[in-house]
């Protein structure tokens, strides 16, 4: 938020108010007395003469400046600045000559343009664009370009042009407050830097490069020609895709890429990595001698690269050394592309490894996935086992009755897979999916302690489901609660059957929202329309959205109580099967499945906007 606020302190310490029409000089002036402090000898008449003589030769630089002649402006400034260095005059002599001479220079100095380029962008690159940049906008606000910063942020245009006690990027950064000046977190910049842009925003906030929307500072970057990329032919004893990116990208790109790269070099393609840094040697191909990157990660003493607690292997540092020698050819798609395109995640190389698998490697995965986690869950007790076509369950249930468990979760999945067809030759669960059956709550209720991060276990709730993409991880957790149903609850059966079902919903890994879920786990548990517990849904459910002031936002995920979900999901379900039948329905799930937007899919499928539908779902009695 900037602050629109003066009195202002200047930046050298001196409170003054700013007014609308103080020039930037008075913002820079020191006052001084006229009178010369007790016991102080007066200045000798010769250099009061001189003062003066200097301070008529400034005069000459406004007309310098009219002409463009600006480098014999600043000429002219230097050269009065050493001369009075030479007089060695005191900074505190308070002689009147001093004192009129002093004011001449800060507006001479002043009358010098300030190069956005050159001066202010390099202050600006250093200190703001890690919390204004294109990767992070802090308040909606950029200064990585020029147009960016015309632009402005949610609190407005930071720039004022010739006012710059009304410009909030000066604000900012003069604010006594630690919590409101900028750079947040670091220390104050220096008076000097921060003048520099006061005097360029004063001068009137004048661009002087090339291209408004380029990176700011770009017109100061010396271009380099462009490189030769050689395609790999497939004789090469080193991948760079392989061996040379993926530590690069992990490693390097942490210092050298972004807005203020280490050592001014910065690459985030392989063509940039090639026409390399200030010295245009970082590689040479075919001369891994020439190459500096060589010399920096395998030949100094001690070595200087990789900085920070990152190592680079030898391996590697070798592997480099072989393939620059080779030629440094690039084996990817395309040489301007991101080299994190390049590299494969942590994600994608687990997705790549279980995509390996066979079918016997990963159910023996499963199993051995399954132990661990409860080991996690209860280290000091054994768990027993049943194995079935589809499911692997485990837990402290006898055995007898994971196997009785088990041959209904056949038969459920059997009566799922006829209704909701596959396709063909797939099986519903990758390497079996793993029902964890707990004879106790307390057992329960530790893989939410555990497993999720310590969240709570609302009474109602007595399973829950975890299933990754590509199978990663693909169980159930549930407490066995019985063979009788009530009003409250589920038998063990049912929730068995609901929780298979939110399953089978979600097998290829989409993220669907929560009252979907178990709305239609509940649907397809098996539960008859006439059990007490159904009869008993709507009145949770109205409890549950009695405080709702959007009906908008029952499609969205955390708008319900874990235990407010499954009821109110029930009859949301059913009333969108009513307001198009299974057929649109399904084309809700599958907006959802690309696109986890429930506002988007609900309006894209249904053709009214959530509000809409959700108030027509509470007008209804969620019928």
């Amino acid at each position: 938020m900037l602050i629109q606020t003066s009195p202002l302190q200047s930046v050298f310490g001196i409170p003054f108010m700013i007014s609308r029409t103080l020039r930037l000089s008075a913002l820079v002036a020191i006052t001084i007395s006229i009178f010369a402090s007790e016991g102080r000898c007066a200045l000798p008449p010769e250099v009061k003469k001189e003062l003066t003589a200097l301070g008529k030769e400034l005069k000459e630089v406004q007309g310098m400046v009219k002409k463009k002649e600006v480098d014999q402006a600043k000429e002219l400034i230097k050269k009065t600045e050493e001369r009075i260095k030479e007089l060695a005059i005191e900074e505190d002599e308070k002689d009147r000559s001093y004192a009129t001479f002093k004011t001449a220079l800060e507006k001479a100095k002043n009358l010098i343009p300030v190069s956005f380029e050159q001066e202010v962008a390099p202050i600006l690159k250093a200190n703001c664009l890690q919390c204004h940049g294109e990767a992070q906008a802090s308040a909606n606000l950029r200064l990585d370009t020029y147009s960016m910063i015309a632009k402005g942020g949610r609190s407005g245009v930071p720039v004022v042009p010739r006012i710059p006690q009304r410009s909030g990027l000066v604000l900012r950064m003069v604010a006594e407050n630690e919590q409101q000046r900028m750079p947040k977190g670091r220390a104050k910049l220096d008076d000097a830097e921060i003048m520099t842009i006061a005097r360029w925003i004063e001068q009137g906030a004048a661009f002087d490069g090339k291209d408004q929307d380029a990176p700011i500072g770009d017109s100061m970057v010396v271009k380099k020609p462009p490189v030769t990329v050689v395609k790999a032919d497939g004789t090469e004893t080193v991948s760079f895709s392989k061996d040379i990116a993926p530590w690069m990208v992990n490693i390097c790109m942490g210092c050298h890429s972004g807005n203020n790269p280490r050592g001014n070099f910065g690459f985030t393609t392989f063509e940039q990595l090639l026409q390399g840094g200030p010295t245009g040697t970082t590689i040479v191909p075919g001369k891994p001698d020439e190459s500096y990157i060589v010399d920096l990660v395998l030949r100094q003493e001690p070595l200087k690269m990789p900085a920070g607690q990152a190592q680079l292997k030898q391996s590697q540092a070798l592997a480099l050394e072989t393939w620059i020698r080779e030629g440094a050819h690039f084996d990817g798609n395309d040489a301007k592309a991101s080299l994190r395109e390049i590299v494969p995640t942590e994600a994608q190389m687990e997705a790549a490894k279980l995509a390996s698998m066979t079918d016997a490697e990963f159910a023996e995965r499963r199993i051995t996935q399954t132990a661990e986690l409860w080991k996690r869950v209860s280290p000091k007790s054994e768990g027993v086992s049943a194995t079935t076509s589809n499911f692997y369950l485990y837990g402290t249930a006898s055995e007898d009755r994971l196997k009785e468990l088990g041959e209904k979760a056949e038969a459920h999945l059997t009566k799922l897979a006829s209704t909701y067809s596959l396709p063909a030759g797939e099986k519903a669960f990758r390497g079996r999916l793993a029902i964890f059956v707990t004879a106790e709550r307390f057992d329960y209720e530790e893989f939410n302690t555990v497993l999720m991060n310590g969240r709570r276990t609302p009474k109602a709730v007595s399973g829950h489901t975890v299933l990754n993409a590509n199978f990663e991880t693909a169980y159930i957790a549930m407490h066995d609660v019985g063979d009788t149903q009530s009003a409250e609850a589920l038998s063990a059966e049912q929730l068995l059957k609901s929780l298979i079902s939110q399953c089978y919903l979600t097998r290829d890994g989409a993220t669907l929202p929560d009252w979907l879920k178990q709305g239609f786990g509940l649907l397809e548990s098996g539960v008859e329309e006439n059990a007490d517990y159904v009869k008993a849904v709507p009145t949770r459910a109205g409890q549950a959205v009695a405080t709702i002031d959007d009906p908008g936002k029952l499609f969205n995920d955390g708008t319900l109580a874990p235990e407010e979900v499954g009821d109110v999901g029930y009859l949301l379900v059913k009333f969108l099967l009513s307001q198009g039948g299974p057929a649109r329905f399904q084309q809700l799930v599958g907006e959802l499945r690309t696109n986890p937007d429930a506002a988007r899919a609900i309006q894209q499928v249904y053709g009214s906007a959530p509000a809409a539908l959700g108030q027509m779902f509470l007008r209804n009695g969620g019928k």
